[in-house]
């Protein structure tokens, strides 16, 4: 059972993808189409309560007004000579799935039809926004969206979300987007000097360090090859609020820089070098740009001491790091090549971390109480990179993921390094108290 809306805008138009919309694009079609669902991005809005029932159409009306409102949700990606592009449509239709439910099983209901509408792969030239909803007595209690990674990162997926929101609560948004992905294309294309020095710093850096931070496999690996467990931790959680306070910095760096001091411990190499996945949204102007804007910054550390001064002493790389997280994707592949042909091996640390949190610091770790709980989720047989961590909140906690190539860190040496990595951070605050 479904229904379509039409949506309708005043802008349109033909162009190359932006570069963090080519970085993902690029991870995407590495590993495939019967892996690539890995990448889309889902989100589940509960309609609100205020202002009575809504009718499918009703909501179906607000989600036309937004993809209106935004550029990106109205891009389809095809495949030219030269590579990808973007053609912006300023008119067409969003299928929407029905799926009725019963009073006190909506929420159930919700989370299986997100689940499914983000378990299978974008097609080529397939709209890139997939919609449903659930309906409870004729009235639409959830939204489902799941989101091509090109088109939309994970906090572009909130800006969505709220935008939908918004309007179903107040009728309308007073005022425009902050900017829009045609215009950053345009922006980006002038903005070469900028790119160059990002790319500098990365070559610069990138010939000192490990060409990779897992460059040999040690095993056959398990089935699938890249397996993806997830430990929650309200310990964990409260212990990197503790830290971020004293040293001033974001529960994301505390746990990014201790993840980096654990990698150089496990893999023995001098210096270790990591690639943030930097959200890039620091200006008013990209903050609500709903596009896929991330992209890598390059962190690395060297010996260090303990954790809580480490954090004081590498801020300003890891700040760094950031900054260097915005370039043209085709220049920096071709930057990748020269330094491997330099150095006669493929370089490329193959490490990165990912804060998938929605906003900054969320609260709920104010206490230290549960057990840590690890659990295996379904892996895949293909990913673009060998270890990679990323945060979210898990069942009302901190939850910290981990996706690694089995062939390089076998499935118990990864569960005993996010258990190392809970034991190192909390530690590491009980120590300040």
């Amino acid at each position: 059972m479904g229904l379509s809306v039409d949506f309708a805008a005043n802008r349109s138009g033909r162009a190359e993808l932006a570069w963090g919309q080519r970085a993902i694009w690029g991870a995407i079609h590495d590993v495939g189409p019967d892996s690539a669902h890995y990448f889309n991005v889902p989100r589940l809005l509960a309609v609100p309560r205020a202002g009575g029932p809504r009718h499918p159409r009703v909501v179906a009306a607000a989600l036309a007004e937004v993809m209106g409102r935004h550029d990106a949700l109205r891009s389809v990606i095809r495949l030219g000579e030269a590579g990808p592009y973007q053609e912006v449509a300023a008119a067409g239709t969003v299928p929407i799935e029905l799926v009725e439910a019963a009073r006190g099983a909506a929420d159930d209901a919700a989370a299986e039809l997100v689940a499914r509408l983000a378990g299978r792969s974008f097609g080529d030239g397939e709209q890139q926004v997939r919609a449903g909803f659930v309906v409870c007595d004729g009235a639409t209690t959830h939204v489902a969206l799941v989101f091509h990674h090109v088109v939309a990162d994970w906090r572009a997926a909130d800006v969505v979300a709220r935008d939908l929101r918004m309007l179903l609560l107040r009728g309308a948004i007073a005022r425009p987007p902050s900017s829009q992905l045609l215009d950053l294309v345009r922006e980006e294309q002038a903005a070469s000097a900028r790119s160059d020095r990002a790319i500098a710093q990365w070559e610069a850096l990138l010939r000192t360090v490990p060409s990779a931070m897992f460059p040999r496999a040690v095993g056959a690996g398990a089935t699938p090859r890249y397996a993806r467990a997830v430990l929650s931790s309200p310990r964990l959680d409260h212990a990197a609020q503790v830290l971020a306070r004293r040293a001033g910095v974001s529960t994301a760096t505390v746990l990014l820089v201790a993840v980096a001091m654990q990698l150089r411990e496990l893999t023995g190499h001098e210096v270790c070098a990591i690639t943030p996945i930097v959200h890039n949204r620091f200006d008013d102007r990209t903050r609500d740009l709903v596009t896929s804007l991330n992209q890598l910054g390059l962190l690395t550390l060297g010996p260090c001491g303990g954790l809580a001064e480490t954090l004081v002493s590498a801020y300003p790389a890891v700040l760094a790091s950031y900054r260097r997280a915005r370039f043209d994707t085709l220049a920096f592949d071709a930057m990748i090549d020269r330094v491997s042909a330099d150095r006669g091996v493929s370089v490329f640390p193959s490490c990165c971390f990912n804060d998938l949190r929605p906003g900054e610091d969320p609260g709920g770790a104010d206490h230290a109480d549960g057990e840590p709980e690890l659990e295996w989720l379904p892996g895949t047989d293909q990913r673009s990179c060998d270890f990679c961590v990323a945060l979210m909140r898990w069942k009302g906690t901190l939850g910290v993921e981990l996706n690694a190539d089995t062939t390089r860190l076998p499935q118990g040496e990864m569960a005993a390094l996010l258990h190392r990595l809970e034991s190192f951070v909390v530690g590491a605050a009980q120590r300040l108290s």
